[in-house]
């Protein structure tokens, strides 16, 4: 139970209100766009074209994050994975966030990060997170995907 610990660990508060306000805006926002990506048509993409693309015929740093988790709400992981790479993993994590959430909520428990899981904002975790979005450009700029 101890290990187990490191990872998760959950209480039951003395108010339901402690859960609703721990678990409901998370589950609220990334069910949102969860439903958003299965209920939108994923071709043609609803939404407008970037201003950056517009203005300078390449694709900005967040170009085909839309696209993409569109296609992921539709099943089509291959043309994800193809289009930009990095929205498979941001969808994944959506998926989990969700989950976890939801999770929360349906059992009336605040559930916590262990020590292991916790992330602390600090400058190594800002330049993998900006790595990231850096490669996933760059990939897309290469490709000549617009």
């Amino acid at each position: 139970m101890r290990i187990f610990n490191s990872f998760l660990s959950w209480n039951r508060p003395p108010s339901c209100w402690d859960v609703i306000a721990a678990h409901l805006p998370f589950a609220f926002i990334t069910g949102t766009i969860l439903l958003a990506s299965i209920l939108l048509p994923a071709d043609p993409s609803p939404l407008k074209t970037c201003a950056f693309l517009k203005l300078t015929g390449y694709p900005c740093p967040f170009c085909g994050f839309t696209r993409s988790f569109l296609a992921l709400g539709h099943g089509e992981w291959a043309f994800a994975v193809y289009n930009c790479p990095l929205s498979v993993l941001l969808y994944c994590l959506t998926v989990l966030i969700f989950a976890w959430n939801s999770a929360g909520l349906l059992a009336g428990v605040k559930i916590r990060r262990g020590r292991l899981l916790r992330l602390k904002p600090n400058r190594a975790l800002l330049i993998i997170i900006i790595s990231l979005f850096a490669l996933n450009w760059m990939y897309r700029l290469f490709s000549g995907l617009k």
